[in-house]
Parts: C-alpha cells; structure tokens; sequence
C-alpha cells in the first residue's frame, strides 16, 4: 500500500514566494516543487536569494520534493553548451537547498529534423547531462509534455529503456490527454522507472480541467500505484486550471484553455488537491 504524500508547483497559486508558503500550509501541504519565486525563475536566482528562500523553507517546515528545472526545454538548433553550463548552476542551487531532484525534458526537434536524426541526438544530450548530474548524485526525472522527444508513452519508453534505469520519469497522465495520446497506457509501459508524479487533467478536446474531470485516468492510476508500490509516492500538484505569472515560458498560451473557472489561483488548487485526496480515500 502506497503512502501518498502532496507536494506542490506552488507558483500556480501565487508569484510572491511568501504567500505560496502560507497557500500550501493552509492545504494542508508541507512540500513543494520548486519553480517560480517571485515573478521569476529560481534559476535566475542569486546566491542570497537562494538562500533566503532555503531559510524561509526551513522556518516554516516546508521540504523540496524536487526542482521543477527546465532542462531539456530548448530547440536542438540551440545553443547546447548554455544548456550544459544551466545544469551546473541548477545543481549549485540543489546542493544550497539541499535538493537532488531534478525535472527535466526531451527537447524539441529542430526545424526539418528527420525523426532519426532527432532521436539520435536526443539520446546524445540526455547521455552527456546524465554523466553531469550523475557526477555530483543528482537524478534526473524526465517529464512527459507535448512536441518533445517524449510526448507519448511508447517514445518515453523508448528514451528511458535506452538509459536502462539512469534516467527516472516524472508520469504526468494529463499532459498525455492534453497531447491526446491514450494516458491510459502511461503508467503500464512506464511504472518501472516513475520515481514520482505531476497531477493534471484535460478532457477529451484537450481542455485543462479538474483532477477526475478528464480523460487522464487518475483514480486508476492511483489505485494501480496503491496496489503496486509500498511507501511514499509523491504526487505534485500542477493543475494548470487558471493562468499565472510564469505559464508563458512554461507552454503556449493558445493551446492552454480551460472550460472550469474559479474566483482565486488558491481556489483552483484547492479544488484539485482536494479532488485527488478524495480520490485516495475511495481507494
């Protein structure tokens, strides 16, 4: 039996880091996913900065289940090497926050980039920051989302199979419906390697809604993981029901849309956490 454990993309509520710790203490979380702080990516952090917000952090009794990085978010035509040296710096920001996970992605093809060309180097430059990460005992978490390597559950089994174990997933089911692949099959194909989840979900037309609103399946995925696994599971809010400051760099604000409306970002996410710890209880 799986002991499920919240932890949260707390910038959805609020860009002020401040008012993201006192939104999860009151849902009742005590764990984030660290992403955006202060209008601003905490990769763009300074070193003060990173540590103001590890002494906020530790005072208000709030963990880091993992930092929400966006490496492997770029064109393969870009400029790699800036891609390698961000990872150094992501890491020196883990080890300051005492946090060694780490969401990542499989890049985006570039412009007339034949699919055996894309694998091909993709494979190439998830190896080179596996040795990187590895190097300083990091892990890296690949999350599945629309256009990269590994949108779908077979091509995100091909990548981590090649890895043979190296590279863990981040199984995010609504970011397979969102893409309008059968998310059904995610957790099947990918459940040796899942080292925790994202919870989101869309409907039928694609259309961000309410954990259990959709086609994502999560309260099947969550009774699979209940009968799977033994200890803790982490399950990290993203529900992407409303915009927020940061969404932009984060997917394309035209394929975003939405048929649920709430008044605040907080109602938003408590609706959805408490739509999942609903679903926990039905187990």
């Amino acid at each position: 039996m799986a002991n499920f454990i919240f932890s949260a993309f707390s910038d959805e509520i609020d860009s002020d880091f401040d008012k993201q710790i006192l939104a999860v203490k009151a849902l009742g979380i005590d764990m984030i996913e660290l992403r955006g702080v202060n209008g601003k990516s905490f990769i763009e952090l300074t070193d003060d900065e990173v540590d103001e917000v590890k002494q906020k952090l530790d005072a208000n009794g709030i963990t880091l289940s993992a930092l929400g990085t966006p490496i492997g978010k770029m064109y393969l035509d870009s400029d790699f090497s800036y891609h390698k040296s961000l990872l150094f710096r992501i890491m020196d920001i883990g080890d300051k926050l005492g946090c060694k996970v780490l969401r990542m992605f499989s890049f985006y093809p570039a412009d007339n980039m034949s699919d055996d060309d894309f694998r091909s180097t993709v494979f190439e430059y998830v190896e080179e920051l596996l040795d990187i990460a590895e190097s300083r005992g990091f892990i890296l978490c690949h999350e599945n989302e629309k256009d990269i390597f590994g949108y779908s559950p077979e091509r995100e089994l091909e990548l981590l199979e090649h890895f043979g174990g190296r590279l863990k997933a981040v199984l995010d089911p609504g970011n397979f419906s969102f893409c309008f692949e059968d998310a059904s099959k995610g957790y099947p194909l990918l459940k040796d390697y899942i080292h925790y989840f994202h919870i989101k979900d869309a409907d039928e037309t694609g259309a961000i809604v309410p954990p259990g609103k959709g086609v994502a399946g999560l309260e099947d995925i969550l009774r699979a993981v209940n009968n799977d696994r033994d200890g803790d599971v982490i399950l990290t809010m993203e529900p992407h029901l409303m915009n927020f400051t940061g969404l932009s760099g984060l997917s394309k604000l035209d394929d975003i849309h939405h048929v649920y409306s709430f008044e605040t970002p907080f109602d938003a996410f408590r609706v959805a956490t408490e739509a999942v710890r609903e679903m926990i209880d039905r187990l």
